[in-house]
């Protein structure tokens, strides 16, 4: 029987009343009890009140547990969404640096450890942060809701490592829900049986193993709703307590189970393709699944996106001009996706010459930039880059085979199946959600969320933990 990990985290963010400091500190204390250790994701606010309170008991009851950010100030206008919405690519991850490296630096400050993962307050999901996140050497992002989702199980966009929409089709196309939310129902009547029904099924639909998400908000122990300082009675607050023990204590008596933390996610789905050389072989293989459409690579072993692949065909295909013989294969590295949208030109042939020529520029801009071209120019003609992939694919299976390089080359266009794993309903239904402004809308987050399904790939459970 395969093994189904558990990841429990929790949003540690309420700087409203004082008492949900104390629930953060109850239940990091319930998984200490049982040897579990949770996943903290602390808003830099949050952090900064547990100091001027001196309220050590719960900074030390945390320390047991892995810690996450959850931004700077949770809830404070503008929310990431709102200020990021306005930029493109670049600009929206300086902007999402330059206002939410204070909130990180506060959460390090309390706990002096790694910061194992971020997740977006609300539905302020973003494809600019990953950038920011790798150079933060965040190597994970944990939540429960994003544009994105592959499987209704962990998968990789932006060169990480996400658990962000476990719930919808897997992969034999069942309607599955992975995600389990222990919030403001904790100590209602029906709600404990409730939710070890929805474990149930999760664990059941898992027959290959997998991750669960359960996922609580300290202060929904405390508080009555979202955006109110109305305590909830003592007798609930203890019921919501005892409902959250005996779930954790049920849910660790299945058999096969385990618990994780989000930096053992990296660990347990960890990338083999990374900096993996490619054989002749198994390019070839690669390229000839990609003469007319662009998606990720999958095998039992490792998936390769279609960011990676672009980089591996331009390194193999200048490696050829350059020195004028065959590479031994191609390094597998992340690329991130064009930072622009771009139609091709149509009808464009081009000469063997013009398309060295742009193999040269493309492979020195994605060397400096780490990130693919929004449009490439090919002699006097504009290729954009879904259709100049599935020309290089081309190239590169004549190239192995023939040891030379095209005459002439033709660009046609490609097929992108990765853009369909962009949900968009969701999307328009997180902009109206409680935390955003009336009326908000973000189409250049969305336009960013497509661009980026160039580093989408799906995660491979390759290793187990002790």
């Amino acid at each position: 029987m395969k093994t189904r990990y558990l990841l429990f985290w929790f949003d540690v963010e309420d700087c409203t009343m004082p008492r949900t400091d104390e629930a953060a500190k109850r239940l990091a204390n319930i998984l200490t009890k049982y040897g579990v250790r949770g996943t903290m994701k602390v808003v830099g606010q949050k952090a900064r009140m547990f100091r001027e309170r001196l309220r050590y008991d719960v900074i030390d009851a945390l320390s047991v547990h892995a810690i996450g950010f959850h931004s700077d100030m949770h809830g404070f206008r503008p929310q990431p969404a709102e200020y990021m919405s306005k930029f493109d690519w670049l600009e929206g991850s300086r902007e999402f640096e330059r206002r939410e490296f204070r909130g990180l630096e506060a959460v390090r400050l309390c706990w002096d450890k790694d910061i194992v993962c971020y997740g977006q307050p609300g539905s302020n999901w973003s494809p600019q942060v990953y950038p920011v996140l790798r150079k933060w050497s965040i190597p994970a992002y944990v939540s429960n809701y994003g544009y994105i989702g592959l499987h209704a199980q962990p998968f990789r966009y932006g060169g990480i490592i996400n658990s962000s929409h476990l719930y919808g089709k897997d992969v034999q196309g069942r309607e599955v829900s992975h995600s389990i939310g222990l919030n403001f129902e904790l100590g209602a009547p029906g709600a404990l049986e409730e939710h070890l029904k929805q474990f149930d099924q999760s664990y059941s639909a898992l027959e290959n193993g997998g991750v669960i998400s359960i996922m609580n908000h300290p202060c929904t122990l405390i508080k009555e709703e979202w955006f109110t300082d109305k305590q909830k009675s003592e007798e609930l607050i203890e019921a919501g307590y005892e409902h959250f023990e005996t779930f954790l204590k049920t849910v660790l008596s299945y058999p096969n189970v385990k618990t994780i933390t989000a930096d053992q996610l990296p660990v347990i789905y960890e990338d083999y393709a990374k900096d993996y050389i490619f054989s002749h072989d198994e390019l070839l293989s690669l390229a000839k699944e990609s003469t007319e459409e662009i998606n990720f690579h999958k095998d039992e072993k490792m998936s390769v996106s279609p960011a990676e692949m672009f980089g591996m065909f331009v390194r193999f295909i200048h490696f050829y001009i350059k020195w004028e013989r065959l590479a031994p294969g191609a390094v597998c590295r992340h690329l991130d996706g064009p930072a622009a949208s771009a139609e091709s030109d149509t009808d464009v042939t081009a000469s063997g010459s013009d398309f060295s020529d742009s193999i040269n520029k493309v492979y020195d801009f994605i060397e400096q930039n780490n990130r693919l071209p929004d449009v490439i120019a090919v002699g006097n003609k504009r290729v954009s880059p879904d259709d100049y992939f599935t020309c290089m694919a081309r190239t590169v299976i004549e190239l192995i085979k023939t040891s030379e390089l095209p005459h002439t080359v033709r660009f046609s266009p490609g097929i992108n199946k990765v853009r369909s794993y962009v949900d968009e309903d969701l999307a328009v239904k997180g902009w109206s959600g409680t935390m955003m402004l009336p009326g908000f809308t973000a189409p250049k987050l969305l336009e960013q969320a497509y661009l980026q399904t160039w580093t989408l790939k799906p995660g491979i459970l390759v290793n187990d933990i002790d």
